[in-house]
């Protein structure tokens, strides 16, 4: 079963409404203890950087997610903010210490012609390593709500991008995780969830 975490000010109901229109069980977690029961875990969030490790601490879960994924390599897969949480700091928040799972930072967008910030709808992503479902060297369209970008250590750990080479998907071991937003990216997204759900 999937766990889903609830940052309280996150895209929850997109995302459960996702889950079920694929059919996939999911519990929302709420304590230490459903954390330890389920076998995977989703972080989805919009907001801030801050905000969302801030919701983490105040329900207790931010040591118990580290443990979970670090020692019982349970697999977890963050969209949009619950993917910039996955790092260790973020240039939004100042002195907020992140989950830390990849070394790495989040960083804000660099103006550019192609996009304004913050950076919102639809656009071409290229797969460079297989990614759920995503097969190496297609072309895809996915829908991104963002002002920030991650900027892992580990370069190998991009597996897909998107205009001027933002990293859209990362991978590293157990960890995945979408800077844009799968379950409004209508049947290629769907597909993302399903094949994490079966992982």
């Amino acid at each position: 079963m999937i766990g889903i975490l609830n940052l309280e000010t996150s895209n929850l109901s997109s995302v459960t409404n996702a889950m079920n229109f694929i059919n996939s069980r999911f519990l929302i977690i709420r304590t230490r203890e459903d954390l330890k029961v389920v076998d995977k875990i989703i972080l989805p969030g919009v907001g801030t950087f801050g905000d969302g490790i801030k919701s983490l601490h105040n329900q207790n879960l931010y040591d118990q997610i580290i443990e979970e994924v670090k020692k019982n390599k349970k697999p977890i897969l963050g969209i949009c903010l619950g993917l910039q949480m996955f790092f260790e700091e973020s240039e939004e928040s100042k002195n907020v210490k992140g989950l830390g799972l990849i070394d790495g930072s989040v960083k804000k967008l660099s103006q550019s012609d192609l996009y304004s910030i913050p950076r919102i709808g639809w656009a071409s992503s290229k797969v460079r390593n297989n990614f759920l479902g995503l097969e190496k060297d297609r072309s895809v369209d996915f829908y991104y709500i963002h002002s920030y970008l991650v900027k892992p250590i580990d370069p190998n750990i991009i597996y897909v991008t998107t205009e001027e080479d933002i990293p859209s998907c990362i991978k590293s071991e157990n960890i995945y995780g979408c800077q844009f937003h799968p379950e409004k990216s209508h049947v290629i997204g769907l597909n993302i969830l399903k094949k994490f759900s079966l992982l």
